[in-house]
This record gives structure tokens, sequence and C-alpha cells, in this order.
């Protein structure tokens, strides 16, 4: 017989004589369902889903058997399902759970067993997890007075925004990631199914949101060891074509959902580059990432490569059909944590670092950043490259 807790299927306890064990082992065979013989403890009782108790033997004293079911807490307590003989123990029998009486036809009996040992253990998963993710919204709660008073003191104190970022995130990573945990393991059903579908739904927003968060977090992270100076440059051949392939393939499924087209274009002869390509991917991504956020359906993200030899400059174009900004929209997004209010319904906000850290990272690679945008029309960021970063410089 498998361990009580080896398998996710639903656990039968069996509490009465040989007889009734032998008879759950038959009907039971090849349902996943496993009676559990001579219970020792409380331990037995609350590592499983239902509970089949004999009551034919004597009403009161088979009932001392669920001792330890009565010990539970409500929301732990098994399912109880129980065979009684005489009319008179149907209410005692109905007190504690369902009852089916002796003699039983077998196929309604395992019929019985099986759906309510099911029922249970799907519901005993939604409890749990139900539990799981309070604990971790308290622990996201008591976080939060934590920022709250982190950021009075960094102010007081004179940090710069990339450090109050850093702290910040590195606050609230804790319990995000609890919650990112929890929720997945709600919305993929992992063990099993969960009930109602709103359940599902409920834990796919807080995983949704929770992933939001995490990307928040990083983002001030990046933000901080960039500014800083602490990030150290690793420098490598990047050709700007794969780096184009690898974005492009990163953003495809928003850009597919938001209707927006995607074009590459990378100038014939376009040389490889002696610069960081993890950081140059950021920077295409953060871009990319933008510009479909603020394209309508119907528009188009165009990434485009290509010498500016008067300048000796390698240009990485990003231009989009969008909704274009103010100048003023553009001085507020520059920004760190500058938010321009417009954007298109439904699509993911971020929390005002894109272009902060992207021109940092623009900086740190030895280039610079240009905007050029009008509201209704679109923008075009160009980002112009040295060929070649010097060693020394990381």
């Amino acid at each position: 017989m498998p361990p009580l807790l080896a398998s996710p299927e639903p656990r039968v306890l069996a509490l009465g004589a040989s007889s009734l064990v032998r008879e759950l082992e038959r009907l039971l065979a090849g349902e996943g369902l496993y009676p559990v013989v001579r219970p020792r403890g409380p331990g037995a009782v609350r590592a499983t889903d239902m509970i089949v108790l004999d009551l034919s033997a004597g009403g009161q004293v088979a009932l001392d058997r669920l001792v330890f079911w009565q010990q539970l807490p409500e929301d732990e307590r098994p399912a109880v399902l129980s065979l009684y003989v005489d009319a008179a123990h149907r209410p005692l029998a109905l007190s504690v759970g369902d009852a089916i009486r002796v003699p039983y036809d077998p196929l309604e009996f395992k019929d019985r067993v099986i759906g309510l040992a099911r029922w249970h253990a799907s519901w005993h998963r939604a409890v749990v997890a139900t539990r799981k993710l309070n604990e971790a919204r308290a622990l996201l709660r008591e976080t939060e007075d934590r920022l709250t008073r982190l950021e009075a003191r960094s102010t007081t104190e004179g940090k710069n925004d990339g450090e109050v970022a850093a702290c910040l995130a590195h606050e609230i990573r804790t319990p995000l990631t609890a919650i990112l945990g929890f929720s997945e393991i709600l919305k993929d059903q992992r063990f099993g199914p969960i009930g109602s579908a709103r359940y599902a739904g409920y834990a796919t927003d807080i995983h949704r949101s929770a992933t939001h968060l995490a990307r928040i977090c990083d983002d001030s992270l990046s933000f901080a060891k960039v500014e800083s100076g602490r990030d150290r440059l690793r420098i490598e051949e990047v050709e700007v074509a794969d780096v184009f392939d690898r974005a492009v393939s990163m953003v495809r499924g928003l850009a597919e959902t938001s209707g927006v087209r995607l074009k590459v274009e990378v100038e014939a002869g376009f040389p490889a580059l002696q610069t960081d390509g993890s950081k140059l991917l950021q920077i295409v991504l953060n871009l990319a990432t933008n510009a479909i956020k603020f394209t309508p359906s119907g528009g188009s993200v165009k990434l485009k490569a290509r010498v500016d030899r008067l300048r000796g400059a390698m240009v990485l174009v990003i231009r989009d059909s969008g909704i274009g900004m103010s100048p003023e929209d553009v001085s507020l997004a520059m920004r760190p944590f500058g938010q321009v209010g417009r954007s298109i319904l439904g699509r993911p906000q971020g929390a005002g670092l894109g272009l902060p850290l992207t021109r940092a990272l623009v900086e740190r690679l030895g280039g610079r950043i240009e905007i050029v945008t009008q509201p209704g029309v679109g923008t075009v960021v160009t980002i112009l490259l040295p060929r070649s970063i010097a060693e020394e410089a990381a």
C-alpha cells in the first residue's frame, strides 16, 4: 500500500472492522483512493480527505473513534460517510457527515465514497491555498508599513532616487516571492482542481499583478546598480541583428495581443559591436515594449540599425506610430518614477523607470539617447553607440 502522503489523489481512512477495510480495498482498487488501516494519532486523520465510519457495531461506541477528528479545526476535518443499520442511528450519523444504510448497493457505496473524497480534497486544497495567500497578504501589509517608514527616512537622510528604489525593491521582494509561489500553485491547479473556476481566475489575476510588481522591483534594482556604477560591463562581440531577433521574440506575444505589427531592418554591412550584449538587449527590449504599449491596435513598431558615418556612430532606431508625447511628457518620462498620464487602455503599465533605466544603460555603454515625438503621430527613439567600448571602461 502506498504511503499516506505519497499520492496527490484523495485519501480514504476506514474506521471499522477489518471486513470494512477489505471491502473498501476491493471497491476502490484502481481509483487512486487508499484506505488506511489502524490510524495512530491525529496525524493520520489530518492527512485524510475522507473517513468511512462503521456505526453498525453500535452508535456512540463507534463515534468515539472520531475523537481525533473532533479535535481538529473545522476547516481541517475530513468528510465523513457513516454506515448504519438501525434507523435510530441515522440522525447520529448525519450529525458528523453523510450516511448510508446497511445493507447497501456496492456501486452506490463506491460512488458516494469517491465523490465525497474528491470533493473534500478539492475543497481542502482551496482552503489551504487561501490561507497561504492570506499569510502572504499579511506579510505584504507588514512590508508596506516598513516601506512607508523607510521612504520617509530615506528622504530625511537625503538618499537619491536610485538608493530609495533599491531599498524599496529589496523590502518588497520577500512577500512578493511568497505571493507569486502561492498564486502560481493555485493558477496551475498543480495539486488538482480547486473547485469553482473563480478561484483559478482570481489566482491568475493575483499572479499577473505580482509578476508586474516583481518586474518593477527588478527595474528598480537595475536602475540603482547602473546609476551607482556598481554594475560591471561584460564586453563581447555583439551582432545587432541577433539582439533584434531576441527582443522581437520576447515582445511578439504582447504585440500580437495588442494588434501591433513588428518590423525589423538592419542595414547591410552593419558591423558587429564590441559592447555588453545583455545590456544592449535590455535597452532594445525596454524601448520596444514601451513602443508597443503606447501604440493603438493596427499600428506598427519598427526596429532599425544603421551606421551614421558623419557622426561615427552606430545608430539603433525604435519608431512607433503610437499616441506620441508632448515635450512636457518627455521631460516627465525621463525622470525616475515619472509616468505619462495617457496610455492605451488595458496595456500593462510600469513604475516610471523604463526610460530612465534605458538612458542610464545607454550612457553606461558610452552612448546617448535622442527622442523625437509628436502627440497623435508617434515616437522615434534614436540610440547612438560607439562601435567599441574600451576594456578599461568596464
